[in-house]
């Protein structure tokens, strides 16, 4: 018998245009209102379908979001704008380029399945086990990634020797929730400032070779002005998170 791993990829391999409907449909609901205020008869509703068509895929509510939440590092992974946008990206650091590519997708494109986690999070209670389980498992990924980088980054000599990187990539994921919180309740004026604080934080733990080099405050600038800016030296700690 398959497992869910399984049938989610064989159902979204197919790219079918009802199931694409009901899952951005289902991404929104839950985004704009969150999990306690979301129902199949609104999912349906906002993607102008039947319940019988949403009950072709799914038995309920969590388990459309369960398949989802399967399906999200996949989808992320092979998101083209985001590759695109990693290819512009001139920098040395793993860590960097993979922040960069996470805050273009949260903050630029508001892309529903990097958001989707990050509303769940918002909950106090999610009381289907297997959902909990699955997001569980979505985060410990996710920060094992950034756990990654931070490491490979380290043994480049890009990021300090003394620095915890188990630590670091908490404190990136928790960055991210503060971004998405912000955009959520739309206090777009603390987002800048929230910014620059992750870019001084990030600054005191990266190298001051790496950061001789990459003005780290530049770090949420979009790739395309990067070659036309000119080079500029940056001073180390002032110049400083989930496929």
């Amino acid at each position: 018998m398959q497992n869910r791993s399984q049938l989610v990829r064989a159902k979204y391999v197919k790219g079918e245009a009802t199931l694409e409907k009901i899952r951005e449909a289902c991404m929104e609901e839950i985004i704009s209102f969150g999990y306690h205020r979301t129902s199949v008869c609104e999912i349906v509703r906002r993607a102008n379908l039947t319940r019988g068509a949403f009950y072709n895929y799914w038995t309920s509510l969590d388990d459309c979001l369960a398949d989802l939440i399967l399906a999200i590092r996949e989808i992320v992974k092979n998101d083209e704008d985001a590759i695109e946008y990693h290819s512009k990206l001139n920098d040395p650091s793993a860590t960097v380029k993979k922040i960069r590519v996470v805050h273009y997708l949260l903050q630029q494109k508001k892309s529903p399945y990097m958001l989707l986690p990050m509303a769940l999070l918002q909950e106090k209670t999610i009381a289907n086990q297997e959902l909990k389980d699955l997001l569980r498992t979505y985060l410990l990924t996710v920060k094992s990634e950034y756990l990654s980088v931070l490491n490979e980054d380290q043994a480049a000599g890009l990021l300090r020797d003394d620095i915890d990187t188990e630590v670091v990539s908490a404190a990136i994921l928790n960055f991210f929730k503060g971004i998405f919180e912000k955009n959520v309740l739309e206090f777009d004026e603390f987002t800048e400032p929230l910014e620059a604080a992750f870019a001084h934080f990030l600054g005191s733990c990266l190298a001051p070779d790496y950061l001789a080099e990459h003005p780290i405050a530049d770090i949420f600038r979009a790739p395309q002005a990067e070659a036309a800016a000119p080079a500029t030296s940056a001073a180390a700690p002032v110049a400083v998170v989930v496929d």
